[in-house]
């Protein structure tokens, strides 16, 4: 296993059981305690986990939900994010909903390609302004958990746009459709898929099945769903029934 994923299962670990001592780790790896030492330090410098005496706990427990959730299954979001970006091309008119997912295709925009951005998420139009590229934001009421944008204010700038493509996420996604926890971040999707012409949905795996309290759309607002594995049957149905194309981007 190389560095960097046996720190993200290390991640993965402490987040999924609320904290984890180094000799379980240790055991649940097969690598030396001096490992995970030498791994809990560099991740606890990156702010990714909290150290403790003999072990390690989340980063929310300080308060800081959007950092936990951005480093679950980091390789798998850049290897979705790697496969997306081949979907822009020049003179498009892009949106980009919100996400670390998204966050990832940011990065990866190319420096030369000529495109009109929007989006709701800050961090968003930061990355894609390193990469020398405008982007408008929506403005709208900040959400600090999921650091974007929702409410009339964003809605209604959203409705203004007229997206050739529109780079979607999702809290989960079921044999119904996609789902979102938050009533607000449910109707920002709806309307910036409402006024794009082509959506585009990243996802990874740990999407698969989650079913949430309000409903964003159904199959059929989709035409191509990019992840990083296998999309398990009922819900691959689903899209088939849907005319949803579907891409599983691995990675080594």
């Amino acid at each position: 296993m190389l560095p960097k994923q046996r720190k993200q299962e290390i991640v993965d670990l402490v987040n999924d059981r609320n904290g984890c001592s180094v000799d379980e780790l240790a055991d649940e790896i097969g690598v030396s305690e001096a490992t995970i030492r030498r791994d809990l330090r560099d991740l606890d410098e990156q702010n990714l986990i909290e150290r403790t005496h003999g072990g390690a706990t989340p980063v929310v427990s300080h308060g800081r939900p959007y950092e936990k959730r951005k480093v679950y299954h980091i390789e798998e979001k850049r290897a979705i994010a790697d496969r997306a970006v081949e979907e822009l091309h020049e003179k498009q008119v892009v949106a980009f909903d919100s996400g670390s997912t998204l966050i990832e295709l940011a990065k990866r925009v190319p420096t030369d390609l000529s495109m009109t951005s929007i989006t709701r998420m800050p961090s968003i139009a930061y990355e894609l302004a390193e990469r020398g590229h405008e982007a408008y934001l929506t403005g709208g009421t900040y959400q600090k958990d999921g650091h974007s944008c929702v409410g009339p204010w964003a809605d209604e700038r959203i409705q203004q746009m007229n997206a050739d493509l529109l780079f979607l996420g999702t809290d989960g996604i079921d044999e119904d459709g996609l789902t979102a926890q938050d009533i607000q971040q449910a109707q920002s999707k709806r309307a910036l898929i409402d006024n794009a012409k082509r959506v585009v949905l990243v996802a990874d795996h740990s999407k698969f099945g989650d079913t949430h309290a309000f409903e964003v759309a159904s199959h059929a607002a989709l035409d191509l769903l990019v992840t990083d594995d296998d999309v398990p049957p009922p819900i691959r149905d689903a899209l088939d029934a849907a005319d949803v194309d579907v891409v599983a981007n691995t990675f080594a």
